[in-house]
């Protein structure tokens, strides 16, 4: 399964991420997806706690039976996220603080009907 991360800039609670992230992996499993691929740009916010969250936890996921891993997708700026979408993801989910950047993922996703979750903190 192949799950895109998109995250505002100014993302800054790790511990919801990580909760949310979390609850993915287990629902995925659930549904017999052990093997999971998060792509993201790697930008500041949401999109660094996702590295850092693999890095923490990866060794005991696998231990679980997950394989986890992570995928950055470097590109212009300006489509960064279209291609992200049109390599071909199952499902996304966005970290929002209702800036520009993320509520254009969010149309961008409803326009190509993939599937996501909105986690969003004032």
């Amino acid at each position: 399964m192949k799950v895109a991360v998109f995250g505002s800039y100014d993302w800054s609670d790790y511990m919801d991420l990580a909760r949310n992230i979390t609850l993915l992996i287990q629902e995925s499993h659930k549904v017999g997806h052990s093997n999971i691929v998060f792509v993201h740009g790697g930008k500041n916010g949401a999109e660094n706690m996702v590295t850092e969250y693999i890095g923490k936890t990866e060794k005991f996921l696998r231990q679980k039976g997950f394989k986890i891993k992570e995928s950055l997708f470097r590109g212009r700026a300006k489509l960064q996220d279209v291609h992200i979408i049109e390599s071909g993801i199952d499902y996304a989910i966005v970290f929002s603080t209702g800036d520009r950047r993320t509520i254009s993922a969010k149309k961008l996703l409803e326009a190509y009907q993939v599937p996501f979750m909105m986690v969003e903190k004032a």
